[in-house]
């Protein structure tokens, strides 16, 4: 255990004390300090001790951070009605009509009437039935219509408004915004930044993108049956690669019905995934993106290298022994988890929330590294997460800038909070461990400017999901599926980067 907060003291400091605010930084090293506090005073105990019951994390915020609040001008929006466009099936990740006794429901539900109290404004939310993926509003803006003074859609398809010329910039446009604030995340601030131009941003205004990052649970009633320890200690010294989680995969593979055949309808699997999880996850747990920047600023296609290539090669070499595989959904792997017929199931981390119902007590660890040299467990951030988005029709960006503003920083202090410390830490996290676990897998979160912001252009439609494309094909050869798209691929990338530097539109 001090293993871990060690580690996630090195993560406080390396991944979160960049931010530029001083009381920040110490309120997190004092954190870091506390945990090992904490740590040093239990004792020492087996990684299969039992587990003792853990109580609702503590949200009240310090002193410290009470202080820390954005300076935000006093504006009266005059009971002005600002209207979000969102997906339907995401709204309650940012608004609630009223409160229900649901933990999520109620912190939102307080937040945004703190906002419309404190601005004189009113909240409505717009939805189109259908729209999966929240580009419906473009035809509004693009007819100059003001309905909209907030857009949220599918985080992929941000890139849809922007290169369309859409929507305004954060770095020029908003002047209440402060995107070196903690509640904004700076990875995607700065993947997301081209010739210092800003279209869209994340952080905890939406507290949902926490929930929708890349993890892997695993079956401990299993770990019990093999007496196999279970992997937290393998976690904190670095060492928990693929061949480690197929080592124990790889054991408790079993042919229950006797039909020599394993399957995943009847039998027991070690390893189970789905072409948008596990396939899409390795491209990060081999510490590659699909595109990256160069020293003047301009998106590279970057995905061709030797250690893709290893990466995949390993990956698919896993799924395709006997008793691992890629399912044909989440609902399936779910199911196989549930039931006791899975050792390792990846998922998105607010799906820990579905099994509350699980007999088998289950443990939550970072998705498995390629190999030990790699310094962190990195994680994908499910595309479908919901970014903010200001258009181009917005008149009073000194009232919408300032509420947006107000909106994140209340979710920093109230909503992820709860969301973090109660909901997944508390309430559906099983043991000890894992809220540290989740510590380190939130730490790792990476946002791919390949995997997030290339949706307007056809051809990165199939590259920045590689591994699931590579899923379909039988013989997962990474090479050649490249080959085919590069060329294009390439042509589409150089046309964003005409967009950031002069608004040429990205054509298809």
């Amino acid at each position: 255990m001090i293993e871990i907060a060690g580690f996630l003291c090195y993560n406080y400091i390396i991944n979160e004390f960049n931010c530029k605010d001083w009381r920040y930084k110490m309120m997190k090293f004092s954190a870091a300090i506390l945990v090992l506090a904490m740590l040093a005073s239990l004792s020492a105990c087996g990684d299969n001790a039992s587990v003792t019951e853990t109580t609702d994390a503590q949200t009240t915020p310090t002193s410290t951070e009470t202080e820390l609040s954005p300076n935000l001008p006093q504006i009266d929006g005059g009971g002005e009605t600002l209207t979000m466009y969102m997906r339907e099936a995401w709204v309650y990740d940012m608004f609630a009509d009223e409160q229900s006794g649901d933990t999520m429901n109620d912190a939102i539900y307080k937040r945004n009437s703190a906002v419309e109290e404190q601005f004189n404004v009113e909240f409505a939310v717009h939805t189109t039935s259908g729209d999966k993926y929240g580009t419906g509003a473009s035809n509004a803006i693009l007819a100059g219509d003001d309905s909209f003074d907030i857009v949220i859609p599918f985080a992929r398809y941000v890139s849809v408004y922007a290169h369309e010329n859409l929507l305004l910039d954060w770095n020029r446009d908003l002047p209440n915004v402060d995107l070196d604030a903690v509640w904004w995340n700076q990875d995607a601030r700065s993947q997301f930044t081209f010739n210092d131009k800003l279209f869209t941003a994340i952080g905890d205004i939406s507290y949902d993108n926490i929930g929708q990052t890349m993890c892997m649970m695993f079956n401990k009633a299993l770990f019990d049956e093999y007496s196999m320890e279970y992997p937290y200690q393998t976690v904190t010294e670095g060492k928990w690669t693929l061949d480690r989680m197929y080592e124990y995969a790889a054991k408790v593979v079993m042919d229950l019905n006797g039909d020599s055949v394993i399957d995943a309808e009847n039998d027991r699997f070690g390893y189970a995934t789905t072409s948008w999880s596990g396939a899409t996850q390795a491209v990060y747990a081999g510490g590659q993106r699909v595109c990256t920047k160069d020293e003047n600023g301009d998106m590279q296609l970057t995905l061709n290298t030797p250690q893709t290539v290893d990466v995949f090669e390993k990956f698919f070499s896993i799924v395709d022994s006997e008793g691992m595989g890629v399912v044909a959904s989440g609902t399936v792997k779910a199911e196989m988890f549930e039931a006791g017929r899975l050792l390792f199931m990846d998922n998105w981390l607010y799906t820990t929330i579905d099994l509350r119902d699980m007999e088998d007590d289950f443990g939550i660890i970072p998705w498995p590294k390629y190999d030990e040299t790699l310094d962190a467990y990195y994680a994908t951030v499910q595309a479908s997460c919901n970014m903010i988005t200001v258009p181009v029709t917005v008149k009073n960006t000194e009232l919408v800038s300032a509420v947006i503003e107000q909106l994140a920083y209340l979710g920093w202090r109230d909503v992820v909070p709860t969301y973090y410390d109660v909901v997944l830490k508390s309430k559906y996290a099983r043991d000890e461990e894992s809220p540290m676990m989740i510590d380190l897998i939130r730490a790792g979160r990476v946002f791919d400017i390949g995997y997030f912001y290339t949706a307007s252009a056809k051809i990165m439609n199939q590259i920045h999901s590689p591994g699931h494309n590579l899923t379909q094909l039988a013989d997962h050869n990474f090479a050649s599926f490249y080959a085919k798209l590069e060329a294009q691929a390439l042509e589409q990338i150089a046309a964003i980067n005409q967009f950031y530097r002069d608004g040429t539109k990205v054509e298809e």
